[in-house]
């Protein structure tokens, strides 16, 4: 019973990373375009 609760943690942790990730890179590759559109 431990073990489920335990996994079940660390799989909403490991959800919650990646959805992060996937924001962050979005975020980064829409900073970059602004600046090539912007900057050039």
């Amino acid at each position: 019973m431990m073990m489920d609760a335990e996994y079940e943690r660390h799989r909403r942790t490991w959800v919650g990373f990646t959805r992060f990730l996937t924001f962050s890179t979005a975020a980064t590759a829409l900073v970059l375009i602004l600046m090539a559109l912007f900057l050039l």
